[in-house]
């Protein structure tokens, strides 16, 4: 219940603060601009990456959310990342047509593919966050040891975010947020699967 909520607030309070500043939050910029200093403004795996969160490649990205959800929890947490990325999906369409919010823009920082679309959700960070949050938030079976499948969820939350940043697509603030949703998705895909198999077996 504290993760539902924690994750709620995040999402909620810092979804605010960006659509309220239509801009960058304080820290955005001086993030962006080390992360673009340390790993240049157009690194190739970045470009690659954020791929990985759209048709056709995030059917990849799906199945290992899968796969690491079927090591944690079974098939109770492979259905889940399948749910939670289904959540995802809706609610980026949903919040796209409802708000606006403004992207990174130079000069501020490097623009690697400028956009006119809304800085908020971050698709990447809605689905990362609800594919890998199922296996990262899910309890281990007694059985599993559950904290190699967690290491590689939480470095693809960080990864991934680290290659929107760096190459201008949202504002660290907008990921943070972004993420924090997609966490919450998985928490509630968790939850669903888990009361469905429960009453399955009644």
């Amino acid at each position: 219940m504290k993760i539902v909520a924690a994750s709620g607030t995040i999402a909620l309070g810092l979804g605010a603060a960006c659509w309220v500043a239509q801009g960058p939050l304080p820290g955005d910029v001086a993030t962006t601009q080390a992360l673009q200093a340390l790993l240049g403004a157009r690194p190739t795996w970045a470009l690659a990456l954020t791929k990985s969160a759209v048709l056709p490649a995030v059917g990849v990205t799906l199945a290992a959310g899968m796969a690491l959800g079927w090591w944690v929890r079974g098939k109770q947490g492979a259905v889940a990342a399948v749910f939670a990325y289904g959540l995802a999906l809706m609610t980026d369409t949903i919040l796209r047509a409802a708000i606006f919010v403004v992207r990174p823009a130079e000069p501020l920082v490097a623009v690697a593919a400028p956009s006119t679309s809304s800085g908020l959700p971050s698709t990447f960070g809605l689905v990362y966050g609800a594919i890998f949050g199922v296996s990262l938030l899910a309890d281990a079976g007694a059985s599993r040891a559950g904290w190699p499948v967690r290491l590689v969820a939480t470095l693809a939350l960080i990864i991934g975010g680290a290659a929107r940043v760096v190459l201008g697509g949202h504002w660290t603030s907008q990921m943070i947020a972004s993420v924090a949703l997609g966490l919450l998705f998985a928490l509630l895909a968790l939850r669903a699967t888990g009361r469905l198999a429960r009453f399955r077996s009644v």
